[in-house]
């Protein structure tokens, strides 16, 4: 038997893949309400893959992996399989996708439980922050690198001589900008911009491109090169796109799993998917609905789950670049008041590898994943919430209904101990036992590794497993923690070539927009192709700028790092601040992510000829071969009204037929 896929239109086997070690794919293992479990310790399911099961042995340790007969193979981003089940008057919930009971493990009494008598909501933000403060004095010395080198930036900046010529250098293309925008026609703003005032005030993100399609199936945009996975939701793709032959993940859901899945869950993390834009946070490119299917596509990881790493016993100064990512795309996260709720091994993707020119050693680029429980959150507000998680990563809070933000740290906080220890800090022979633990809060410190790990980071662990939430580090102040200093967290970005540094700031400090138009279609662009080589060196260049590590560049910030290369006398001379209002296209006060990019990026290299055709059909979806002012007035909605809209596209439409051809978008994108 077979049935139409509507990811790639062709008959499909309906047998499941069973298989679980596949790099690229999230393990999981689901269940329905009347397959519960009463007693794990009875259970023993196992496949051909590994014998060992894991629930009849005393430590659980990386290393032994217990696969279910059940497994459903998963990538990415998947919606939501630890869903809320309800029977009667037993709360019943899924953790690590198995359903447990837990009426009975939450009415125990614990010792350590009832010791704490304190009100959380009594304690403040301050409170933390000041205490956190008096532990980071105690435990920082003065910063070395462990050769005694610079850091990345200061290795990379100018002398006084070479800010002179840099300078020159910058001036005559700035020159050259100017001579192009009076022989154009087009008006200034001030610096070098060719935007009016009409239109310096018009945001532009990247939610007004991320499409949710229905027109078309994906298989006219995607060639499928494997199934990475499938189970009970539905199936993973590896695909390719076909006009820009960039590999993405794509992931389809079958519209019938009405009791793992709901529409609005499914579209509930599409939508926290189009709002985030950080480098060490899975990209989103597009969606699809069709008539039985919704099909995520999001970028492809190359190198597997980070929990294929754990066993490899990395150095602190590896584990050290991988935290510093996590608590980086943490910290975004939760800016936005957006909680992830189940972070884990498994929902961390390596995107690529590369050796340390200092050190050899494997360093890992890293994207957290998996946004199906991610919810909005109120910061005031502990209103009662599902119990939602895996059972060894889950925050104690959490079991009670209780939590915001805080869960996620402590699950980081698991995490970090895996990697030092080698097995988690909450382990049991079943569900019922790793809770009964959580609950109690504490976690071994016997363990051999323990004792040989640096004082800073066992420091760290002990600050992220705090039983109490407000006591707990917030992303922030973990990543202020000395130990990401001592561990030189930073090596992975003395790879950076000083050349691509210095095109990365002559392009910011020259980049130019001539119309919202430009910008709008320059914004697809960045988002939609395969990024370039030159694209690794902007990002770390972006990493390294935002100090603050919580992917929104501030104006000091980007000014300091500039300061390296030029004069502030420079800078005042052509305007540093309208310069960086052009970039920050949202006008949100920071520069995000691919905003950085789009400047930092030379266009000559990224803007081909085939690249602007593709970015052309996607605004001219009917294959026309025009863009309709009709369509590119729907990207800005009420943002522009209609008179200062014509005007904007009268500038680019150079026949005044109220279309654009190919010859007007390239022109305009090319000038």
């Amino acid at each position: 038997m077979g049935e139409t896929c509507s990811v790639c239109n062709a008959c499909e086997d309906q047998q499941e893949i069973r298989t679980a070690n596949t790099n690229h794919i999230i393990t999981r293992v689901i269940t329905n309400n009347k397959n519960v479990r009463k007693n794990n310790k009875s259970q023993n399911l196992s496949n051909n893959i590994n014998n060992i099961n894991i629930l009849n042995q005393p430590k659980i340790s990386i290393q032994n992996i217990h696969y279910n007969n059940n497994i459903s193979n998963d990538n990415h981003i998947s919606t939501n399989p630890n869903k809320i089940i309800n029977n009667n008057n037993n709360r019943n919930y899924i953790i690590d996708n198995n359903p447990i009971n837990i009426k009975r493990n939450l009415n125990k009494k614990s010792n350590n439980i009832n010791n704490i008598n304190i009100n959380l909501d009594e304690l403040n933000e301050t409170q933390n922050s000041n205490q956190f403060d008096k532990i980071s004095n105690t435990l920082n010395p003065k910063y070395k690198r462990k050769d005694g080198r610079k850091s990345t930036l200061d290795s990379l900046s100018f002398n006084e001589q070479r800010k002179s010529e840099f300078e020159e250098e910058l001036r005559i293309s700035l020159c050259s900008l100017k001579d192009r925008r009076n022989s154009s026609g087009y008006g200034s703003s001030g610096g070098g911009s060719f935007l009016s005032d009409d239109e310096s005030y018009i945001s532009i993100s990247n939610k007004l491109f991320i499409n949710d399609i229905s027109e078309y199936l994906p298989s006219k945009k995607y060639k499928i090169l494997s199934k990475l996975g499938s189970g009970s939701f539905g199936k993973v793709y590896l695909a390719q796109n076909k006009f820009t032959k960039e590999k993405v993940a794509l992931k389809q859901i079958k519209k019938s799993n009405k009791d793992l899945l709901s529409d609005g869950e499914i579209k509930d993390e599409i939508e926290i998917l189009k709002t985030l834009d950080h480098p060490d946070i899975v990209r989103i490119i597009e969606s699809f609905n069709t008539k039985d299917s919704y099909v995520l596509v999001t970028e492809y990881c190359e190198g597997g789950e980070l929990f294929d790493q754990v066993k490899n016993q990395l150095s602190e100064t590896q584990i050290a670049v991988i935290f510093k990512q996590l608590l980086s795309g943490l910290a975004y996260l939760h800016s936005h008041n957006i909680v992830h709720r189940d972070l884990k091994l498994e929902n961390i993707l390596i995107q690529e590898t590369e050796k340390s020119k200092t050190t050899g050693e494997e360093l890992f680029n890293i994207k957290i994943i998996d946004f199906g429980t991610a919810r909005i959150f109120d910061n005031k507000k502990r209103k009662p919430q599902s119990i939602v998680g895996s059972s060894y990563y889950i925050a104690p809070e959490v079991l009670k209904q209780k939590y915001n933000k805080e869960c996620d740290l402590w699950s980081v906080g698991v995490i970090l101990y895996m990697f030092i220890v080698g097995h988690a800090p909450f382990d049991g022979v079943d569900d019922d036992e790793i809770t009964d633990n959580i609950q109690k809060g504490v976690y071994r410190k016997d363990d051999k590794r323990w004792k040989k790990a640096s004082k800073e980071v066992k420091d760290l662990i002990q600050k992220l497993l705090v039983y109490q939430p407000k006591k707990r580090l917030t992303a922030l102040q973990a990543l202020k923690h000395p130990w990401f200093k001592i561990a030189d967290s930073n090596i992975l970005y003395d790879n950076v070539p000083q050349n691509d540094v210095v095109e990365c700031i002559k392009n910011l400090l020259t980049y130019n927009i001539r119309s919202k138009l430009e910008e709008l279609v320059l914004a697809y662009i960045i988002h939609n192709i395969p990024r370039p080589k030159e694209a690794k060196s902007a990002i770390k260049l972006f990493k390294l700028t935002n100090e603050v590590g919580d992917g929104k560049l501030l104006k000091k910030e980007l000014k300091k790092t500039l300061l390296l290369f030029v004069s502030e006398n420079f800078l005042d001379k052509y305007n540093f601040e309208e310069q960086f209002t052009l970039i920050d296209g949202e006008k949100k006060g920071y520069i995000n992510y691919e905003e950085f990019l789009r400047a930092c990026l030379n266009r000559k290299k990224i803007l081909i000829d085939n690249i602007l055709r593709y970015a052309f059909s996607f605004f001219d979806p009917s294959n026309t071969g025009f863009i309709r002012k009709k369509r590119m007035k729907s990207f800005f909605g009420t943002k522009v009204d209609d008179a200062t809209f014509q005007v904007i596209f009268d500038e680019i439409d150079s026949d005044k037929d109220g279309k654009i051809n190919f010859k007007d978008f390239k022109a305009m994108m090319l000038y």
